[in-house]
């Protein structure tokens, strides 16, 4: 599934008509919460899911140089060494975090 696909689900699933005047009662607000919950795989409904997620893009971008890891390999034999040449930049990141 597609990164655009997963992420128009999140945020407005097909068949959620919400008014947005306040009239919604307590079924409405079940009915929107399960179906947010099936179209994202219960990313919407799990707490830890929300932490790993936020923490996970924290770490990643640590130290990052704006190059890839091919780059990283071949001009920063030092860095690349230290990795055994395998996921330089994300195993930096995960060191310096």
């Amino acid at each position: 599934m597609s990164v655009t696909k997963l992420l128009s689900r999140i945020v407005k699933p097909e068949g959620s008509a919400i008014s947005g005047d306040g009239s919604d009662d307590a079924n409405m607000k079940r009915k929107l919460a399960s179906t947010l919950h099936d179209h994202t795989y219960g990313i919407t409904s799990d707490p830890l899911t929300h932490f790993s997620l936020v923490f996970s893009a924290l770490i990643h971008d640590v130290d990052h140089t704006g190059v890839p890891n091919t780059t990283l390999i071949e001009e920063n034999g030092a860095l690349a060494s230290m990795y055994s040449n395998k996921s330089v930049a994300e195993q930096n990141s995960i060191d310096l975090a």
